[in-house]
């Protein structure tokens, strides 16, 4: 009977929670983790008695019928033992009950092969031992297509290329194998895929976290872990850099760098709290994720009490919480998160020169976009005189009032010319809703007139208290006459005649009724509230309006102040674009209908200037080009501003450090004993003389007498190319995580590890050149039945591509994608208006531009609040997470087939398709060798040639189609392929992106 195998996975679940290491929850005063206490007599009854199972309490009590003495007990919420379980149980008692440690905390050690096991692939020995025991053998060879397609994915995160598939599959000599593989360790993408595994764990993010969400920098240290994985920096270095890498002798700014993984944690500049709990917040966060990561211990158990289940206690917890504690950091957050690294990156050099590409590549374009557009002034000039001529120029114009309402009860009427006087009750708070229909071919913006009255308080603006008014808040929605669905439409600047000076979150600016924010909004308090005040709402796109659709203007008072709500107002509506609705100077056109004259050359230069500019606003092919120029000018502002000296979140100690306390109950300021810098003697003793700093604390880790961070280490590699770890529950190594699957492997590849310096690389070489690793991932139904999740590995790994890699495949497939490294991160597609509600007009989302667009997923920005859409099954960043997500949902369907990126790396590959090859058939295995690293079969091509046929005959008759379909993305590359050709090649390869093959690995 193995005690740890056998006897220690019961007792833990069962009855460690009452009788286990945490002693505020022991019951009876019993212990069943230590073999002293269990043995011990406790008034004539024992609650094991070695060698004598009938005269042992445990026994008598988990096999009883009496349900006031069964154990555990009915109200625990704990099942009973199987009677199975009883037998494990009488049976080690009868045995001697001879106690043990749980197997990840007894050293690693390897197991002996045999004279001919030893000139076999070690693990292939150690999976077959258990596959013979339950009559089972490897499966055969995956097809060398599958094969490179599979390593590829696992050692870089990338498909293989055509010419590297026929490459590998034509090289018939022994070492073709070992050859590819050594080529895709050696590649500058397997830093990136080994970073995509690390930012995870790292909980790496761009940006804060928490309400506020504020931006950092610490991007340089995202390129420090690329670069060490591509220099296969051994993994105690590693370690070791990025604990303690500012207490190293002479320390370089990159390994003081390092050590931002411990500033990578979320923190809260929220108003209100107290920064000191922010503070311990972040270190309670280091703690757990040095748990997760390098011990797979579940060591945030310990923070209010000592671990149930696993032998940490809450001292050790706060022992290791003081290695942390004496950071130079005050709790804070954004620009005051300190301590910082002041760093420039050595790699936005390149970044620079993309970005000054696209503005050269632009601007010719806008240029020529602007001289067709002033051509087409001309004669819209002289049409205009003529029409200001025959008719009053009308500027604004009166919507037709349908309904007025309010929430809370204010009487809202209308009288003549469309003023709005309130009456009845006189409310602190209120929300106006006006539902009005107009006749305007559009609307580009709105006009919101306030007046004084004779009613209001002082005769001023309301009848409030003061005579003044608070707006903090107005939206704008469309809804269909007959419905309950509102769509909202953006506002995207506001102007007034006069608002009160303000800052921060207070009350003076117009600007502010557009942020969804109760705190800050628009008074014109200190000026004249005798007289009318005016607003103007520009929107962001005209808008227009389907017929049986309506508008509704809402206009909302909820300052905190109160008693501050409009008396008397009117709303009105313009067609006029541009600057008319920016500015309270009367429009270009207003202007040109009192300037009277009779033809363009009699103009006011300067009024000719603004109707240009008008018209230019109105004219879609230039607003397009310039839009795209302004965006390219906008993101080389951006990266050169990277290119300065940033501040980098990174760990130093202060010059007196702080004393550290157990805290009772986890609870920020309650202050239990004292406690000092030491490690847990459950997993490896040391004394005082070695636990003064972060790095013996990091030499510790690493340590070869550890028994758990090689473990632990190895597992996290295995999951990455079988995906699932040896042990299934990667962060919890402890008697509540599962047992691995092959202990003896999982062993004899941290001893590898260790032996061979912590080098990384040597056991991937190991894992993906096993039989193990290679075997073809088909599955029979009696072996699916008998191991549906493959822990017996008598078939190869087949599971779903996490999202990043299926994005950065079809970049690669397409050939889009840019393999530049490092420096500031990118903007990938994501829906429009993405952050808008979130961040109620704080921060704004726009795509980068040019090749930036089309980097790897690893560097696109990582907005905590926000992560990228595309990302659908990827790790939140907020904590450490090393459980793989995966998930297979209609949301991952849907962005398939509708992401911009997978649609634009549609359309350059049929383009691609199209100048290259000439047949259909040519084509379509074209595209496929590009996405399925393979041709197709004749059943396959036949789909394709018909779905390639009906979209043809479609596009051809529906030209508007297939320009809206190819109108993805940025301006395409120029070629001469016709948009209904390109369009139909197009879903054809979206059709491929969107196999189940396409997306699985194989």
């Amino acid at each position: 009977m193995n005690f740890s195998r056998d006897v220690l996975p019961i007792l833990s679940d069962r009855c460690f929670h009452c009788h286990g290491p945490d002693p505020t929850h022991r019951e009876a005063g019993l212990r069943l983790d230590l073999r002293e206490a269990a043995i011990e007599d406790r008034d004539g009854t024992t609650a094991v008695v070695p060698g004598k199972p009938e005269q042992s309490e445990l026994l008598a009590r988990i096999s009883t019928d009496d349900s006031d003495l069964l154990m555990p007990p009915v109200d625990s919420h704990r099942k009973p033992l199987t009677k199975s379980q009883v037998e494990t149980i009488r049976k080690w008692i009868e045995q001697g009950a001879q106690w043990g440690r749980h197997w990840s905390f007894e050293p690693p050690a390897k197991v002996k092969f045999s004279a001919e096991e030893t000139k076999q692939h070690p693990v292939d020995v150690l999976v077959q031992r258990k596959l013979a025991a339950e009559g089972l053998s490897l499966s055969t060879a995956a097809a060398k297509r599958t094969l490179i397609r599979r390593v590829s994915f696992d050692l870089t995160g990338l498909p293989p290329t055509p010419a590297e598939v026929d490459a590998f599959v034509n090289d018939d000599s022994p070492e073709a194998y070992a050859k590819l593989v050594d080529r895709l360790l050696k590649s500058k993408h397997y830093g990136e895929r080994m970073a995509m595994w690390w930012l995870d764990l790292a909980r790496y993010s761009d940006t804060d976290g928490f309400q506020q969400d504020a931006t950092r920098t610490n991007w340089p240290w995202r390129d420090w872990v690329v670069q060490s994985f591509n220099e296969n920096k051994p993994f105690d270095q590693f370690t070791v850099e990025q604990f303690a890498g500012d207490l190293l002798p002479k320390s370089t700014p990159e390994q003081q760098l390092a050590t931002c993984f411990h500033r990578n944690h979320m923190t809260n500049g929220e108003g209100g709290r107290d920064p000191e709990e922010s503070r311990i917040d972040y270190v309670i966060d280091r703690v757990n994720t040095t748990g997760t990561v390098w011990l797979g211990l579940t060591l945030g158990c310990c923070q209010c009490h000592s671990h149930k289940f696993d032998p940490i206690s809450q001292a050790d917890y706060y022992s290791l919480f003081a290695f942390f504690n004496s950071i130079d950091e005050d709790g804070k957050a954004g620009s005051r998160a300190k301590p910082y690294l002041k760093y420039k990156s050595p790699l936005v050099e390149r970044a620079i020169k993309e970005a000054e590409q696209v503005v050269q590549d632009r601007k010719p374009l806008e240029a020529a976009a602007r001289k067709q557009a002033e051509a087409e002034f001309e004669p819209w000039l002289v049409e205009q005189i003529q029409r200001v001529k025959q008719q009053d120029f009308q500027s604004w114009y009166q919507p037709e009032i349908t309904g007025l309402s309010s929430v809370e009860g204010t009487v809202l009427k209308q009288e003549a010319e469309g003023i709005i006087q309130t009456s009845g009750p006189v409310l602190r708070q209120d929300d106006y809703r006006l539902t009005a229909s107009t006749e305007l071919p559009r609307i580009t913006g709105l006009r919101l007139e306030v007046f004084p009255h004779a009613s209001h308080t002082d005769g001023k603006l309301s009848r409030g208290k003061t005579g003044e008014f608070i707006l903090t808040d107005v939206k704008l929605q469309v809804r269909r006459e007959g419905s309950s669905q509102l769509r909202d439409i953006e506002i995207a600047s506001a102007v007034a005649d006069v608002e009160k000076a303000a800052k921060g979150r207070n009350y003076g600016k117009i600007k502010d009724t557009l942020d969804d924010d109760p705190r800050n909004g628009w008074t014109t308090e200190t000026y004249s509230a005798r007289q009318q005040h005016t607003a103007v709402f520009a929107l962001a796109e005209p808008l227009v309006l389907e017929p049986g659709e309506e508008l509704i203007f809402v206009m909302l008072h909820r300052s905190t102040e109160g008693d501050a709500n409009i008396g008397r107002f009117r709303l009105l509506l313009t067609d006029q674009p541009g600057q008319a609705v920016r500015s309270l100077d009367p429009m270009p056109l207003e202007a040109l209908a009192k300037a009277k004259v009779k033809e363009p050359g009699e103009l006011d230069p300067k009024l000719r200037k603004r109707l240009l500019e008008q018209f230019l606003v109105d004219h879609a092919d230039y607003q397009r080009r310039k839009a795209e120029l302004d965006r390219a000018n906008a993101q080389l502002a951006q990266v050169k501003k990277a290119a300065g000296e940033l501040s980098v979140m990174v760990l130093a100690e202060r010059k007196e450090p702080r004393k550290t306390y157990v805290l009772e109950r986890g609870v920020w300021d309650k202050h239990g004993k004292e406690v000092s810098r030491s490690v847990p003697e459950a997993i490896l003793p040391l004394p005082a003389e070695k636990t003064k700093d972060r790095l013996d604390l990091a030499q510790w880790l690493v340590a070869e007498e550890n028994p758990l961070t090689a473990r632990v280490v190895v597992n996290h590699l295995w999951q990455l190319c079988f995906g699932a770890g040896l042990v299934r529950t990667p962060g919890d190594f402890g008697l509540q995580g599962e047992a691995p699957t092959h202990p003896e492997l999982l062993d004899w590849l941290a001893v590898e590890l260790m032996e061979h310096d912590w080098d990384l690389q040597h056991i991937l070489k190991l894992i993906v050149t096993s039989r193990t690793y290679q075997q073809q991932s088909d599955v029979t139904p009696e072996l699916l039945a008998r191991d549906p999740e493959n822990r017996l590995l008598a078939r190869g790994a087949r599971f779903r591509l996490p999202s990043w890699m299926i994005h950065d495949a079809a970049l690669q497939a397409s050939g889009l994608l840019n393999p530049a490294q490092g420096g500031p991160p990118v903007m990938p597609y994501q829906p429009p208006g993405v952050w808008a509600e979130m961040f109620m007009g704080r921060f704004t989302y726009e795509p980068s531009q040019g090749a930036a667009q089309y980097r790897r997923s690893l560097y696109a920005f990582w907005r905590r609040s926000s992560a990228p859409t595309f990302l659908f099954d990827s790790a939140q960043r907020r904590v450490c997470e090393v459980q793989p997500r995966r998930t297979n949902t209609p949301l991952q369907a849907l962005t398939l087939l509708n992401d911009v990126t997978i649609l634009e790396s549609s359309r350059e590959l049929a383009r691609t398709a199209i100048q290259q090859e000439q047949t259909p058939a040519e084509r379509i295995d074209f595209i496929a060798q590009r996405i399925l690293s393979r041709v197709l079969t004749a059943r396959e091509q036949t789909v394709l040639a018909r779905e390639y046929e009906q979209s043809r005959d479609y596009y051809q008759s529906h030209l508007e189609a297939a320009l809206q379909l190819l109108d993805v993305g940025q301006p395409p590359a120029k070629s001469k392929v016709a948009p209904d050709e390109l369009a139909s090649w197009m879903v054809v390869a979206s059709m491929i992106f969107n196999l189940d093959e396409a997306i699985t690995h194989e």
